[in-house]
Formats: C-alpha cells, structure tokens, sequence
C-alpha cells in the first residue's frame, strides 16, 4: 500500500519482514525553493538512504542543525519533533524499524542512543557495509527497484527474533489497553519480575514502558487536535478527555515531544508541513 504527501510517499512493508519494518518513507524534492517540515515523534529508529542533496535537520526547537549528507546513516529512536529541510534535488529513503525489529538486525542494544546524534551504521557493527549498498542503489534510478534491494538486503542479514524480547512483542496490545496495566501484565504473562520488563524494554526498543505509555497518550491528543475544526480547541476538555492531571501537565507533554505549547502548535504547525508517518508500534498512518 502506497500514501503520499507533498514532498513524500509511503510504503507499506509486506510479509515476513513487517515483523521488522513498519514501512519505508520515499522524501524528495524535485523543484522550486526550500521547504522545512516536521515529523511527529515516533519512538522508531530510522535508518536512512540519501541519494540527493544534503539535508539539515534538528529536534524539537533547537537553534542548531546537523546534516544529513549523502550516504547511509541512522537516527533514532525518534522521541522528539524531527525538522528537516528540502532544497531540490532532496531524495531519501527512510527505513522505520517495529519494536525491537532495529535490534534484530544490528544486535546493538538501543539504550545506547540518544535519540538526537547521527550515527554512521556502519559503525554500529562489523557485519555489513551499509555504504556500499548505498553505492549499488545509487547505480538505480527505479524507487520500487531500490526499496526490493534494501528489502532483500535486511531479510538476508535480519536475526531470529531474541527470546528475551518475545514477551514485549506478544504483550504489545496490552499498551492500547487502559483498563491493564501492561509491565504487570507482561510480567506476568512470561513470569518475569516487572523490573527484568522494563529492562528489557530499554535494550530492545529504546524507551520505557512509562515512555511508550506517555507517548501513545501524546499521539491521541495530537490526533484529536488535527482532526477538530475548532481553531483553538478547548484546552480543558483535551486535559479531562485525556486524563491529564491538569492544564500544565498537557503542557509539559507538548513541551517534550514537539518543543511548543498546545496553542503554538495549533497556529504554527497544524496544517503546515508537520506530520505523522509510523506513529509508535501500531500501524503507520499519515496525516498531510
């Protein structure tokens, strides 16, 4: 299955390997001035193919940038506000990993990144040259040619899923659950202490269960404030709607994850080139 957007289109992983990757992000930018956009928080690891241009980038509201330069390389897990900009010529790939699925093929336990540095894959391990696929994809014009290489290249390479990580897999739809209280749950299930749970969640996905649980709460809010026709929702109802402590504590969220304030974000970015793609564990949606 196929979305775009403006300056994007998605891909849907099919097979085995949606076990691993939730789906490729095709970005290009074929003509006409810059343009900045911003990618909701995810939770993911990305690993990403530039073919074109350079592409500067920053979290949240911070005044400095890093590039993205040709060639391979990997960020993640995203948990703040991903901005880039796009000057012609722009044309990536962007490979978003499941839950655990970025630690099957690197076997590099992921609370080991920060969330904001980017690092060079090939760096990361001694087992493949990400670079020099990059080289071979480079040598190809065809999107669809490329994303079954990158495909091929990660199925080939790819780990057995770890035992130690099967109980947060099976015990994933707990996290959509409110009326369960999911480590408890996990734990019990697979007889482990809740403790070994979020362990096992900082080396296999990145983040905790108390950070996942937070973050899919985020995704609700920023879901209803995108859809509402209102320009400027009513703030205490989102709090009550959410089970929020109060207005502060919505607040401080909005300030973790997107840099901004409810408000700042309804009148500077709702509609405004930000968007999700591969919001959390779930299924990948987009909203342009």
């Amino acid at each position: 299955m196929e979305q775009e957007d403006k300056n994007g289109m998605l891909y849907t992983v099919e097979g085995s390997l949606n076990a691993v990757i939730s789906h490729f992000y095709h970005i290009y930018h074929s003509g006409g001035p810059p343009v900045i956009k911003h990618l909701s928080p995810s939770l993911e690891m990305l690993l990403l193919f530039n073919f074109g241009t350079s592409v500067p980038i920053s979290f949240n509201n911070a005044s400095s940038a890093q590039v993205i330069k040709k060639g391979c390389s990997v960020i993640g897990p995203l948990k703040q506000m991903l901005n880039y900009e796009l000057s012609e010529g722009a044309d990536l790939i962007v490979v978003n990993f499941r839950l655990s699925g970025f630690y099957n093929l690197f076997n590099v336990p992921l609370n080991n990144f920060d969330g904001q540095t980017v690092y060079n894959p090939d760096e990361l391990t001694g087992k493949y040259s990400w670079h020099e696929l990059h080289e071979t994809l480079s040598e190809i014009s065809d999107l669809k040619a490329r994303l079954t290489i990158i495909s091929d290249y990660i199925a080939h390479y790819i780990r057995e899923m770890d035992t130690a990580a099967q109980p947060l897999i099976d015990g994933e739809h707990y996290f959509y659950n409110p009326a369960t209280h999911p480590v408890k749950a996990i734990a019990s299930d697979a007889k482990l202490t809740e403790r070994t749970v979020q362990i096992r969640f900082q080396k296999y996905a990145g983040f905790s269960p108390k950070e996942l649980l937070r973050f899919l709460r985020f995704k609700m809010v920023i879901a209803q404030l995108i859809s509402t026709q209102e320009k400027m929702p009513d703030m205490f109802e989102i709090v009550t709607a959410f089970n929020y402590h109060d207005q502060s504590h919505l607040i401080k969220d909005f300030q973790q994850f997107l840099g901004t304030t409810p408000q700042q974000f309804i009148k500077d970015l709702k509609g405004k080139e930000f968007f999700t793609v591969g919001s959390g564990p779930k299924s990948p949606d987009i909203i342009e």
